[in-house]
């Protein structure tokens, strides 16, 4: 701990206000110098150039010039050391120590160098069967130098010859031959070898090496040896190993390869000597005793060696298998540094040394940048100094911040505190000299403006502007700010650059112009462009409308164009992203075609996206709305202008207007909320104003549309398009003519410049965020008509600085109910000691809280608790989108690893990679659904920034907002682990649980009012960063049950019903194979099948088993043809009688043979992938497990005629497989339901149809998901720290209920901007800080979870999504589709063409107009093939569109029909006619032609019933007359209306079935909404099931089988 906070000290804090440079123990001399001099430097020389030299810009000059010839010379070394790194030539040199012998000084002079001992040489344990390659590898390395090479080939030779000798015994301790001459220091030593990355590994224990005495042996030439290179015959090494025990080493056959323990008598005369110099590197003769009996002295000067480290050997690697390798010495590598051409010099350095000492620069346009930007530092800097702007200390100080922002151009500080992500971060290294030249341009600047005097003061509210002590002032405050950049550095209050210029630009366009959030830099650049351009257009027009004097009672026209253009400008921005990615994607399939066809052959590799085609088909469609709306808006905005009911009512249309605004809104946005709510005011229990769904246990369907919804709606389109345009409108009027008629008040340039901007501000934040518009009007209205109305400037520019002022307000009180209700004392959670060591230090830190939540308020930044305690510090600015990065969840399956990987290690087998899909599938859902539910207000009021937390059984997600224009919401979603830590579970218990049954009031229980919440309950509720804006929230999703397969397959009678199944399944795709006559005729597939029909034949593997399979023939002890016909035989004949074509099925033919070896093949299989004979059920797991994955591996000679044609693998043996386990899964709940071959039968073609099996690897499963696949079944291989476990999961897309729980966005924002101080500046590695335990009034621990990695620990974040109201099939048919030329030209010719119909049947037969059109109706509605749709979904109306009529006799011009009533025609002239008894007739084949009105799959903004870009859901101009009623439930058809050939799903809901051809009969009218009708209905007329599958899963289901 000590450690970490003085590395905190060190690094950060020091290093923050010097600008980077501090003491680095860990590195070397010549760095810590280095940096130490560059920094003095930087600080003293401009201070002694002000102090010594007079005062010019000739010293500036000069400063500037050696500033930049040394900053220069740095970059250019340091660029072309790393280029030399990069690219270089290398030259490699080893030291040439080993082998040779140093001269040595003479016993008595003591005044000689001692000997500094030898190298310590690092050993590594390696297993006996590496020794062969790493003795293959181990050859020199090539070298230029001859005496480098030598020696290094004798240093191999001399450690093969220790390696054979070692081969011949058992003991790992290593020879002492090998030791080389060590370097100067251990610690030079070890971190050589992390250096040059050997492989050495670091021992544990320390072996020292002492002189001995030593034993002759007679009969031999054994001798000491003379150093540590001599391995000659009979040389002894003595040494001690890690247990202390002295052994010795003989070289040659004397030794035979092994260590021998010295005796006991040379033990006791050498302790004395050890033990006195046991630390020294070498002693003399004269130390060391002489031995007693028959030990002599043989060697005057043994050698020591100290820091010799060994490891010991790990207890799973046998001590007999192991040996001790020598790691390769150290190589010192020389560089080639090129001087000149031709010319170059040897520089022996390292890269990583290199990167310790400077920052790395990777480009010359950067390198030339920075000596540029300290060159402006340094010429900015000294320019303040000339002026005179700092006295005293002073300039001490300030040249301090000059030398830090210099320094942080070669060495940055890494992590700084405003640095967003971990590791080396180079914007940062800007930061600080860009800041310093804006701070200084802006002195500079200001310092002029106020001296000068450019123009007059203004005064405006009170506040005198543009005047010189304004100037001043403004210039003071720059300067103290600037010589507070050490402290504002390391509080980090400034972001790094890019986030700033997003931050300011984005700032700016939404307070300045009203516009929507950004989603990265370059998004900020363009809508900021887009509205200077529109602001630019506007201004033009009505600088001339003000400048010619009005007529009285009259508004020039130039006026109403003006604000015509303004309203309709206002709108077509408002409904306009930020991000013009999908803009700039639509104009280039447009008008450059082949680039977007170049880039679908690149993606044609992966499965199709839907997604980037439905946004655009949405974004289409607006453009095509907006290009009729905005001219109609114009044209009726300039009419309303040019009638003069501003300037003729303006004296009471105001007040009107306000009124008005105020009561919509308080009802619209206060009243409705909070009777929606789950707890109203906190007082109640229970919603006043219930969805359908709230009583339900289990949602059934989609969720219905309340008439207070279609009021709360319509309230909204109210304020949006008729109350607020109104009061701007009116404002802008009387204000234009106050200035016609007092043209003195104001510069009329200005006031046509503050016009224009307040206006388009104005209407589009009306546009876009209605909710927070009637407070800050009526604040408005009272502030400035009835408190100051003397301070007024006109209502509009009025309105448009209390819109800038509420904003700010609103963050104020986010952030202050935020750190009231964290710090409350009688809720405080302390996470860690600290946070109790805080909380007293939170009393005096009140009043500083107190400023920085209104500077925070002002800037919007966020106020985070200082590691999670009471603690409150301001952080630095950052967008609404939060998170510079752009981090999104990447999946890890079989497309994006290698093949290896997939068979051993069964990647992303943990639960959070697999589950990953279910948000994105939820995001995909959110699309949709979430702006039109917004609208709706099923969500309660939202803004820009919010935040809210979908709670479900076992999805928790928070879903952000970051964009809200008007019928779009960009969001981003991050989804938390299913099964979270303990205090994850806490949170989600708080959210989740309700508070109905508290009955406490302080310490007592006297119980509540009914539906009324206790008085706990409700003063609980009301501290909390949090509320329950719904509780029954629907949403489409998927049911996820899991099964543990170890619990199915236990005994061995259920393992003996899954491979039944497994062999009637691969039976079964044998028999519907296309393929099946090519196998039974292919020669080598018979030829190697042709031995099963011999007599007595039978394949006994050890595999098979009278216990798990039923054909196994006990007699023969195997599997034989007989046995297997025996039981399969009935199923093979059924199978091939439900085939097209016949086929021989007797007991002996092609196809039983063919089945038989299938069988047998995928049993071997299963048996083999099990690698186990065993009967325990985990080797059983894992085989089956391996089969469904697809890891088949064909072993025996017996099954390789299977290569013959892969396809029996792939369509055959995998699909049974998979099959048999979701057919084993059935047979739980209906034991004989497959019986019956026919049920069985029908079983597998019903699953293969809708069912899609697949390994959640692979990327079909997530394809089959995100199309909306009605069903899917998994075997997940679950491994986690505690458990290994296998689990079948199903999963069932249905309609899921969630909890929407509205979160504090300031506590959201705090929280975030925390967790990132914590972890990247203050480093804190603790994974359970206090930071992130559970805090239930504030959710800390799921908001902390949700941060982008690796500071939380989402399973899933999504990227940026925008989702359409276009897109909402409720919202769609309540308001009807896109205004577009063509939905106008289809309504005008199908009006023309009824009116034309019934004037003709009207002259002819004198029918009226109602009976003339096809077949009778009421009204203008025609009688279409269908009744309406009840609930129209993105499945159902994107296939609705005109279709052609099908050419036939039977289409002719018919008599017209009266209605009977019911929506059906009467049985005497119904179309078709009722079928005749009899069997039903084959249904007729899809047509498979080109349809160009039908698209093929749903949109974001799907198409309605009158074509492409038809008005859907109502009569008239809003689209075609056979839109159902906009509360109807999701395909809720009358039972009576339902086809008798529909199938119905596992959650209940009716599945469509594939189009016909014949379902396109319809009317004479042809542009009548079309559906589908089946031609074989007897007498009703069905209407379409409720949802269509999307046909992109088609192709998946066809794949997995």
């Amino acid at each position: 701990m000590g450690s970490q906070v003085l590395q905190i000290l060190r690094q950060g804090v020091w290093a923050s206000l010097t600008g980077g440079w501090f003491f680095d123990p860990h590195q070397s001399t010549f760095s810590n110098c280095f940096h130490l001099y560059v920094w003095i430097f930087l600080l003293t020389f401009p201070f002694l150039l002000y102090m010594v030299l007079p005062p010019s810009l000739m010293v500036a000059g000069v400063y500037c010039l050696v500033v930049a010839i040394i900053f220069t010379t740095i970059k250019t070394v340091n660029y072309r050391l790393h280029a030399m790194f990069d690219q270089g030539e290398i030259v490699e040199k080893r030291n040439s120590t080993m082998g040779e012998q140093e001269e040595e000084p003479a016993q008595g002079d003591s005044s000689l160098p001692r000997d500094p001992g030898v190298e310590m040489t690092v050993f590594r344990k390696v297993s006996s069967t590496e020794l062969l390659p790493r003795m293959e590898d181990s050859g020199p390395l090539r070298a230029t130098e001859e005496t480098g090479k030598r020696d290094r080939s004798s240093s191999v030779r001399r450690t093969q010859a220790i390696r054979r000798r070692h081969n011949a015994g058992s003991n790992p301790t290593p020879p002492a031959s090998v030791m080389g001459s060590p370097p100067s220091s251990l610690q030079e030593a070890q971190r050589g070898r992390a250096a040059s990355h050997s492989r050495a590994l670091t021992l544990p224990s320390a072996l020292h090496f002492a002189s001995s005495l030593l034993l002759t042996r007679a009969g031999t030439n054994v001798h000491e040896a003379c150093t540590f290179d001599d391995t000659s015959e009979g040389a002894v090494h003595y040494f001690y190993d890690e247990s202390g025990v002295r052994r010795s080493y003989t070289f040659g056959l004397a030794g035979g390869g092994y260590e021998n323990p010295v005796g006991q008598q040379g033990e006791q005369a050498a302790n004395g000597a050890w033990d006195r110099h046991s630390h020294s590197s070498s002693f003399h003769s004269a130390d060391v005793p002489e031995a007693t009996g028959g030990l002599n002295l043989l060697q005057p000067r043994p050698v020591v060696l100290q820091g010799m480290q060994v490891r010991r050997v790990p207890l799973e690697i046998p001590e007999e298998q192991t040996l001790m390798e020598e790691a390769p010495p150290r190589a010192q590598h020389s560089y080639k540094y090129w001087l000149f051409p031709g010319r170059w010099t040897s520089v022996r350095y390292e890269r990583l040394a290199l990167l310790a000492l400077l920052d790395r620069t990777r480009g010359v346009v950067e390198n030339i940048f920075g000596v540029g930007l300290s060159s402006l530092v340094a010429f900015l800097g000294y320019l303040l100094l000339l002026k005179g702007f700092f006295t005293d200390i002073w300039v001490f100080q300030f040249c301090l911040v000059i030398a830090s922002c210099q320094y942080s151009l070669l060495k940055s500080v890494q992590p700084d505190a405003a640095s967003p992500m971990h590791g080396h971060n180079w914007v940062i290294a800007y930061s600080r000299p860009v800041y310093f030249c804006i701070c200084c341009l802006l002195i500079w600047l200001l310092d002029a403006l106020g001296s000068a005097q450019p123009f007059p003061p203004v005064s405006l509210y009170g506040l005198t502007l543009f005047s010189a002590s304004f100037f001043f002032c403004a210039r003071d405050v720059a300067t103290v700010f600037t010589l507070c950049f050490p402290f504002v550095f390391l509080l980090g209050l400034l972001p790094q650059v890019n986030t700033c210029l997003m931050y300011l630009l984005e700032q700016i366009d939404m307070h300045g112009f009203g516009g929507t959030a950004a989603t990265s830099p370059l998004t900020a650049v363009f809508s900021l462009a887009r509205s200077l351009l529109a602001a630019a257009l506007l201004y033009g027009f009505c600088l001339g409308a003000i400048k010619t004097p009005w007529p009285e009672q009259h508004v020039p026209v130039l006026f109403s164009v003006f604000c015509g253009l303004l309203v309709a400008l206002s709108y077509h921005l408002s409904r306009q992203s930020s991000d013009p990615t999908v803009l700039w994607s639509l104009v280039r399939s447009k008008l450059f075609p082949e680039l977007e066809e170049r880039s679908l052959e690149t993606a044609r590799a992966e499965p199709p996206d839907p997604l980037p085609e439905k946004m655009r088909q949405s974004v289409r469609e607006v453009l095509h709305s907006d290009l009729v709306m905005c001219v109609v808006i114009a044209v009726l905005t300039f009419a309303i202008s040019a009638s003069t009911v501003f300037i003729a009512l303006k004296s009471v249309l105001g007040f009107v207007l306000y009124a008005l605004a105020g009561a919509v809104g308080f009802f619209t946005h206060y009243l409705l909320p909070q009777l929606r709510k789950q707890l109203p005011w906190f007082c109640l229990s229970q919603p006043v104003l219930k969805p359908l769904e709230y009583s339900q246990y289990e949602v059934r369907g989609a969720a219905q549309v309340m008439w207070f919804e279609k009021l709360y709606a319509g309230l909204q389109c109210v304020e949006k398009y008729l109350i607020y345009p109104a009061v701007v409108l009116n404002a802008l009027t009387v204000d234009a003519h106050t200035v016609v008629s007092h043209p003195d008040k104001f510069c009329l340039y200005c006031r046509a410049l503050l016009m224009t901007v307040a206006g388009l501000k104005l209407l589009r934040s009306a546009f876009c965020c209605p909710p927070q518009q009637y407070l800050t009007l009526a604040f408005t209205v009272l502030l400035f008509h009835f408190d100051y109305p003397r301070l007024s400037q006109g209502f509009l520019l009025d309105y448009f600085l209390m819109s800038l002022l509420c904003s700010k307000l609103w963050d104020l009180l986010y952030k202050l109910r935020f750190v009231l209700t964290y710090i409350a004392p009688w809720q405080i959670t302390w996470g860690s000691a600290f946070h109790a060591f805080a909380q007293p230090f939170a009393v005096p830190h009140s009043a500083m809280l107190f400023v920085q939540a209104l500077l925070s308020g002002l800037f919007s930044t966020p106020l985070n608790p200082l590691l999670g305690s009471a603690v409150f510090i301001m952080s630095y600015a950052r967008p609404l989108k939060f998170w510079e990065r752009d981090y999104n969840t990447k999946r890890v399956d079989h497309s994006n690893t290698r093949l290896v990987t997939q068979l051993d290690r069964n990647p992303g087998a943990d639960d959070n990679n697999l589950n990953s899909i279910f948000y994105e599938h939820l995001t995909r859902s959110l699309q949709h659904t979430l702006c039109g539910d917004l609208v709706l207000g099923r969500w309660g009021n939202y803004g820009p920034g919010d935040c809210f937390v979908l709670a479900s059984d076992y999805l928790n997600a928070l879903v952000h907002l970051i964009e809200v224009g008007n019928g779009l919401v960009t969001f981003q979603l991050r989804g938390l682990e299913f099964r979270g830590t303990y205090c994850q579970q806490r949170e989600v218990e708080a959210i989740t649980e309700g508070v109905e049954e508290d009955e406490g009031c302080c310490c007592c229980e006297p119980g509540h009012l009914p539906r009324v919440l206790s008085f706990n309950a409700a003063f609980g509720q009301r501290w909390l960063a949090w509320e329950v804006t719904a509780s029954k929230y629907v949403l489409e999703g998927y049911s996820i049950s899991d099964n543990n397969a170890a619990s199915m397959l236990q005994v061995f009678d259920l393992r003996k019903i899954l491979i039944t199944y497994y062999v009637k399944s691969i039976i079964y795709y044998v028999s519907r194979s296309p393929k099946l006559e090519a196998w039974l005729s292919h020669e080598g597939i018979a030829a190697a099948l042709r031995p099963v029909r011999a007599p007595g034949y039978a394949d006994s593997d050890p595999t098979f088993s009278l216990s798990v399979d039923e054909d196994y023939d006990l007699r023969l002890s195997g599997l034989s043809l007989p046995s297997f016909c025996a039981v399969h035989l009935e199923w093979i004949q059924y199978c091939a009688s439900r085939r097209g074509q016949p086929v021989d099925q007797d007991w002996n033919s092609p196809l039983v043979t063919l089945c038989f070896g299938l069988c047998v093949l995928g049993r071997r299989a299963l048996g083999t992938a099990s690698h186990s004979m065993s009967a325990s059920l985990e080797p059983f797991l894992y085989g089956l497990h391996a089969l469904f994955k697809g890891d088949f591996r064909i072993t025996s000679p017996r099954d390789e005629w299977v290569f013959a044609d892969m396809d029996l693998l792939h369509r055959v043996v995998a699909p049974g497989v998979r099959m048999a386990l979701k057919l084993h899964q059935d047979h739980f709940t209906s034991p004989d339901e497959y019986e019956e071959p026919a049920a069985l039968y029908d079983a597998i073609a019903a699953n293969e149809e809708r069912l899609v099996i697949s390994h959640e690897g692979d990327p079909a499963w997530r394809s089959a998901i995100l199309s909306n696949t009605p069903s899917l079944l998994a075997l997940r291989h679950v491994m986690d720290d505690a458990s290994d476990e296998y689990k079948i999961i199903m999963l069932n897309r249905r309609h899921l209920s969630f909890r929407v729980i509205k979160v504090n966005r300031e506590c959201v924002r705090g929280l975030w901007a925390g967790q990132q101080q914590e972890l990247v500046f203050l480093r804190n590695r603790n994974p359970e800080r206090g930071s992130i335990q559970n805090a239930k009034q504030a959710l800390r621990n799921m908001i902390n979870s949700s941060c982008d990695q690796p500071l939380g620990y989402p399973i899933y974040v999504s990227p940026l999504t925008t989702s359409l109201a276009g897109s909402h099939p409720q919202l769609r048919a309540l308001w009807g589709g896109p205004i577009s030329l063509g939905a106008i030209t289809r309504w005008l010719l199908r009006s023309w063409e009824r009116l034309h119909k019934g004037c003709g049947a009207g002259c002819n037969s004198g029918g009226n107009v109602d009976d003339s059109d096809c077949g009778g109706g009421s009204g203008l509605t025609s009688l279409s093939a269908n009744p309406p749709l009840a609930h129209p979904t993105p499945e159902n109306t994107a296939g609705s569109g005109d279709q052609p009529l099908p050419p036939g006799p039977g289409w002719g011009p018919r008599p017209s029909l009266s209605s009977s009533g019911d929506g059906r025609p009467p049985a005497l002239l119904q179309w078709p006619p009722p079928r005749l008894p009899g069997p039903p007739p084959a249904s007729p084949v899809p047509t498979e032609g080109p349809r160009s009105s039908r698209p093929p799959g749903p949109g974001l903004g799907s198409e309605g019933p009158s074509g492409k870009w038809s008005l859907g859901g109502r009569k008239g101009l809003g689209g075609s007359d056979g839109e159902p009623a906009s509360g109807s439930p999701k395909g809720g058809t009358p039972k009576s209306q339902a086809s008798p050939d529909l199938s119905l799903s596992p959650d209940g809901s009716s599945e469509a079935s594939p189009p016909r051809a014949a379902q396109d009969i319809s009317c004479l009218d042809s542009s009548a909404p079309e559906s589908g009708t089946p031609t074989e209905a007897p007498a009703d007329w069905p209407v379409p099931a409720e949802e269509r599958e999307s046909p992109a899963a088609q192709p998946l289901l066809e794949h997995q089988y």
